[in-house]
């Protein structure tokens, strides 16, 4: 018979945002039983996760490597550089972050990581939520769901950013300057969608290289691969040792979900909206809400929903999706202006969600006006 337990708390999905707040969960000594429930048997180095921030912060020991300068440009154009004293873009290996969070976790004796375990179903309970998983039954005071969207909610989303990379190690070292992350390189138009190149130079025989689109319709992987496959060979890498391989579809604009008959739990991380519609960036906002998350929930025994970004922010962001969506050839023009003529301070504020309302009429003001004005006419006659 399937075994029934009894958690004060369980969260769905031991991915970034289950695993963070279950860590701020443990580093508070948390006195409630609480159950993560995830369904991979084990965690795999499978994804990057950058940001920027000062040199010292919370998860400094946790970064793997930083850079003070990031480089953008067109195709076949030189690249520009930016930079800021105060901040670097910072990167943390999945891999390091599953292991760091799993010894936290160990540590506090009521946390449990139940890994191999998928959710099938997650209903009301007369002790709150009963969640029925393929070995176990949890009712549990609380639920919070972090699971990803279901493919069919990312399809449906306004763009998806779909990526292909590789970790690579050369024989010999490479020209690439190691002190700044290739973050917008090579862009242009593929197929007729906005694609660009993402270089994060570890050291000088080590690099991650990726390929990234933005499109209505995610590509096939195959079709990226054969992009990659081209930005290998020009760049003379062709025959380096690949490491690991990193791919994924993220929603930029996630649609709201159908209004349910049934009570559903409350949700986090990229399923809560956690990634920032008009750039994929989640990391950060993942960090600060489990934080606000496990102090609400040791304070008061209640939950947070995933936090996300004010009013004007939202409303810039689906403009902004709306403008790519409907003419993808501005995009690489338009994410070129963007950053070279935003200062860097207003740059990095408005891509960590902390833009002022100056910072939004400087970002504005360096975009082109006629199809941001006939996008907001648009949205505004939908809503009529």
């Amino acid at each position: 018979m399937i075994p029934t337990k009894h958690v004060d708390l369980a969260i769905l999905g031991g991915g970034c945002a289950g695993l963070s707040l279950a860590r701020e969960l443990a580093k508070k000594n948390i006195n409630k039983s609480v159950v993560i429930i995830e369904p991979r048997t084990a965690y795999q180095d499978d994804r990057s996760w950058c940001f920027w921030a000062p040199i010292q912060h919370s998860l400094t020991g946790w970064v793997n490597c930083s850079w003070p300068l990031w480089s953008f440009g067109l195709q076949n154009q030189l690249k520009q550089s930016r930079s800021h004293l105060d901040f670097q873009y910072q990167y943390i290996r999945s891999g390091d972050f599953y292991r760091k969070s799993q010894l936290i976790i160990q540590d506090c004796s009521t946390i449990q990581l139940a890994l191999g375990q998928a959710v099938k179903t997650v209903d009301v309970h007369q002790a709150g939520w009963q969640v029925v998983t393929d070995s176990a039954i949890y009712n549990a005071q609380q639920v919070i769901d972090t699971r990803p969207p279901p493919s069919n909610l990312i399809d449906e989303s306004t763009l998806i950013q779909s990526f292909l990379g590789v970790e690579i190690l050369l024989d010999q070292p490479t020209d690439v300057d190691a002190s700044q992350v290739e973050l917008m390189t090579d862009m242009r138009l593929l197929e007729g969608e906005f694609c660009f190149t993402y270089i994060l130079p570890f050291s000088e025989r080590q690099l991650l290289v990726e390929v990234t689109v933005f499109a209505s319709q995610a590509p096939m992987q195959a079709d990226l691969q054969i992009e990659l496959d081209k930005l290998l060979y020009k760049r003379g890498w062709a025959q380096a040792k690949i490491i690991r391989t990193e791919y994924g579809n993220l929603p930029m604009g996630l649609p709201d979900e159908a209004p349910s008959s049934t009570p559903q739990p409350i949700r986090a991380g990229m399923r809560g909206g956690a990634l920032r519609p008009s750039s994929g960036y989640g990391f950060l906002r993942i960090q600060r809400w489990a934080e606000l998350c496990a102090k609400q929930y040791c304070d008061t025994g209640t939950l947070l929903p995933q936090t996300v970004s004010g009013f004007l922010m939202q409303k810039m962001d689906q403009i902004f999706l709306h403008v790519l969506q409907k003419d993808p050839a501005l995009a690489p023009v338009l994410f070129d202006n963007l950053l070279s003529q935003t200062k860097p301070d207003r740059f990095i504020r408005f891509m960590n969600d902390q833009a002022s309302l100056l910072d939004c009429l400087h970002i504005i003001a360096h975009v082109p006006k006629i199809p941001f004005i006939k996008a907001m006419l648009a949205r505004q006659r939908n809503a009529l």
